[in-house]
């Protein structure tokens, strides 16, 4: 998404949206490093020509930021349910490594700048952690096999953002979802098929990179 973005569907719900204008994905879920058995995903900042540092994010939706852990973690709520890929709900979203994090019981609406990449915490390098679970907050819990914590009720993240006006850089061939006015359903989600996927990459990010 670009900064100041919005976009709701027919019922005026807030549809959510990847938070930074590039995806560039650099660690995935139950990566080897300390998203193992997580489905939590790191991402660094991008542009037309190349990497950013303190690269601003932006807000999916309308949220709260609600809480803090250590990490310079902020842990924020959407203010209302949200129609992502898979489903329609409430989402938590955590998100790490700001060095300047904003104070919690900060209210953002969608496209708001939300935070900036940053070093601060454990890590190697400036850039996002981000882990997304269904649902209002319900807490954390430890997963095997190295017993990372992640948020309860947590999801795949291509599960819970669509990718409107995001350039994919790097995104480890997962099924990243545009939203085209349909509304999710109980029913089972099909892949995002493949030749649509490469004409995106091809079309929207070779050529501006």
């Amino acid at each position: 998404m670009k900064a100041n973005q919005k976009l709701t569907d027919r019922l005026g719900r807030e549809v959510a949206l990847f938070p930074l204008e590039y995806l560039y994905m650099t660690q995935d879920e139950g990566g080897d490093f300390s998203h193992a058995g997580t489905l939590a995903m790191d991402f660094q900042g991008w542009g037309s020509n190349g990497r950013i540092y303190k690269c601003p994010y932006y807000a999916p939706c309308s949220i709260e930021c609600i809480a803090s852990t250590e990490s310079a973690n902020r842990i924020w709520q959407s203010t209302s349910e949200v129609v992502c890929p898979g489903f329609t709900d409430f989402i938590t979203i955590v998100v790490a490594h700001d060095d300047t994090p904003p104070e919690i019981g900060t209210v953002l609406t969608q496209g708001d700048v939300m935070g900036h990449t940053g070093t601060s915490g454990n890590v190697t390098g400036d850039h996002v952690h981000i882990n997304i679970a269904r649902g209002k907050y319900a807490g954390w819990e430890q997963v095997p096999p190295n017993a990372n914590w992640e948020l309860k009720n947590s999801v795949h993240i291509y599960n819970a953002l669509y990718v409107n006006d995001t350039v994919i850089v790097e995104g480890y061939n997962h099924p990243w979802i545009t939203y085209d006015g349909i509304t999710p359903t109980s029913k089972k989600l099909k892949k995002f098929p493949w030749v649509l996927y490469a004409n995106k990459i091809r079309n929207r990010t070779f050529l501006n990179v």
